[in-house]
């Protein structure tokens, strides 16, 4: 009786450590996403697009948070208008009007890479919902540790010659 209950609230902690860190790159994100300084050369329009990448069969899960981020920011950070869109794999490598891209959890290996190498070659930002997705050329994530911290792939920052306000710089911290 003990094991279930200690797996049952096992289960419920990671589930709401997912939901904390989840929440906190739907704040976050689009912040960092204004901090691009070319952002406004990447569209034709008046508003930015966010993308939010699913791969394979979670595009409900990419639709919610997209929802969430739209919700929350309500179309506008900073000074920048801007709205999330959950795109497939396949759809965001034909796109050229996208201006930063945000990962969901679990994508194969392969889709990380297609997707790092897509960035990386349109210099368009992409970040992932787990650090770990940097060793695939994944460009950036935030991790919730003692504190909050933004990691960035300084491999990729110089390949695809991204240019961010200094700030980002100040608090990020480049890794290899």
């Amino acid at each position: 009786m003990r094991v279930l209950f200690l797996l049952m609230v096992g289960f419920f902690v990671a589930l709401a450590d997912d939901t904390f860190i989840l929440n906190a790159h739907i704040r976050m994100l689009p912040k960092i996403m204004a901090l691009d300084t070319r952002l406004t050369l990447k569209t034709d329009s008046s508003k930015v697009i966010f993308a939010v990448v699913y791969d394979s069969n979670r595009k409900s899960d990419a639709q919610f948070i997209a929802d969430e981020i739209n919700k929350f920011h309500n179309g506008k950070v900073s000074n920048i208008h801007f709205t999330a869109v959950p795109f497939s794999l396949n759809e965001i490598i034909e796109r050229k009007d996208i201006a930063f891209v945000y990962v969901i959890q679990r994508c194969n290996s392969k889709s990380l890479k297609k997707i790092a190498a897509w960035g990386i070659s349109n210099s368009i930002p992409t970040f992932s919902y787990d650090v770990a997705d940097l060793d695939s050329g994944i460009l950036g994530s935030i991790a919730i540790e003692r504190s909050t911290i933004i990691y960035i792939n300084k491999k990729s920052l110089k390949e695809g010659k991204f240019h961010f306000d200094e700030t980002l710089y100040q608090i990020a911290r480049l890794i290899e």
